[in-house]
């Protein structure tokens, strides 16, 4: 429900637009959602201030996305895609700009950036360099700010993390896809890459760069960076994000698909997004509705929990076992 107002309005052409108090009056569940909205935050008020520290950061540039329109590779799309891939693993994600401080994440995901300043370059060689595991997707690093190629081989800003060059890229065409060794598809894309120091992780077995890498991994410094060649489908993209982020020291939750959680500090939140009663493993006390959790949280269809931990646990999140 959109809330946009806080009375409806007897007239005009939003007359019968939601509103946090409606015709009905105090006596509807809007209004009572409102009220009990209301009294939820000021339980959760001791959080103010706290931050969520996120798995992973997906990093995401408006004026390389405006430069890659038109190219032939859906620059949202791949965004979406490993966004989704995150939240189907239960990873905390972050969107960050490729110049910001990434120092705080051990795994940061690049869906696409066709376009890469001086100083976003350097900033994602030097994280890996420091132990960050670093995830890029194909076609990006081509260009710089004013839509120049990249010196050299492509991809220009990126070769020497990556350990590789691509010599060519091979779009596919509408329905076809390309399989790799591991049985994982990829669709609307494909690059001929040439190693340079990286090592070959899976490779295509047919399609334009048949026999060729098709994801791989660099040693940089204290971490590595991964390259993937082609627009893998969302069973390619979770075991992706599976094998880096092991590397990492992070891994997906074992939870139900439709249930998202995120921690902040001691205190862990659960959204139940299915249209079915979830069990969610955690323990200590529920803040909402004010119960004692010792080993599973029950989470009805949309409803919300906020759990917090024991004095003697960093956490009131426990994974699964099953």
């Amino acid at each position: 429900m959109s809330l946009l107002r806080w009375r409806a309005s007897r007239f005009g052409t939003e007359k019968f637009h939601s509103a946090m108090l409606p015709h009905v009056g105090t006596e509807s569940r809007a209004w009572q959602e409102v009220v009990r909205l209301g009294q939820d935050l000021g339980v959760l008020a001791p959080l103010r201030g706290r931050r969520v520290v996120a798995d992973v950061a997906l990093l995401w540039d408006w004026q390389s996305w405006w430069a890659q329109r038109g190219t032939g590779l859906d620059a949202r799309e791949r965004a979406e895609a490993w966004h989704t891939a995150t939240y189907d693993q239960h990873l905390t994600a972050d969107f960050a700009h490729p110049e910001a401080d990434l120092s705080g994440y051990p795994l940061v995901v690049v869906p696409a950036l066709y376009s890469m300043t001086d100083a976003a370059s350097v900033n994602l060689h030097r994280y890996p360099e420091k132990g960050g595991v670093l995830v890029v997707s194909c076609f990006s690093g081509i260009v710089d700010e004013h839509h120049t190629v990249h010196d050299g081989p492509h991809p220009g800003a990126l070769r020497e993390v990556l350990g590789l060059t691509v010599e060519e890229f091979t779009p596919l065409r509408a329905g076809e896809r390309v399989r790799l060794g591991n049985g994982l598809t990829g669709a609307e894309w494909s690059e001929v890459v040439t190693m340079r120091g990286a090592a070959a992780i899976w490779s295509s077995v047919d399609g334009p760069a048949a026999g060729l890498p098709t994801v791989t991994r660099h040693a940089v410094g204290q971490g590595s960076a991964w390259h993937v060649s082609a627009c893998l489908g969302e069973d390619g993209l979770d075991a992706v994000l599976l094998a880096a982020g092991a590397e990492a020291g992070i891994s997906s939750r074992d939870l139900p698909r439709d249930v998202e959680v995120v921690e902040r500090g001691r205190h862990l939140f659960a959204i139940n997004h299915g249209p079915w009663t979830e069990l969610v493993p955690a323990t200590g006390s529920e803040l909402l509705v004010g119960e004692s959790v010792d080993s599973h949280v029950a989470l009805p269809p949309g409803a919300v929990r906020v759990m917090v931990g024991t004095p003697e646990t960093e956490s009131a999140f426990y994974p699964n076992e099953a």
